[in-house]
């Protein structure tokens, strides 16, 4: 099975994921797959190629440079961001 296959079937087999948790789940993909990772993630789950490039720069960020990830797990968007009520 080719590894566009596999990625489409573990997305469909993580149910439903918030917005962050799907950038991060999907960069940790790419990375995994190494060269054309990021193409073959996006052209699986349907993602845009830059939505994962944010979540590998997520995934190498140090502590110096923010909080964890874990810890900003708290927020799925950045403060002031997406639709209004």
């Amino acid at each position: 099975m080719d590894a566009t296959k596999v990625i489409e079937e573990k997305f469909r087999a993580l149910g439903r994921l918030d917005e962050a948790t799907v950038r991060l789940w999907a960069a940790v993909e790419a990375r995994a797959l190494g060269h054309e990772g990021v193409s073959t993630v996006a052209s699986a789950v349907g993602l845009s190629r830059t939505t994962i490039y944010a979540g590998l720069r997520e995934l190498a960020m140090t502590p110096s440079e923010g909080p964890p990830v874990a810890a900003r797990m708290g927020r799925v968007r950045a403060k002031g961001v997406g639709a209004r009520s």
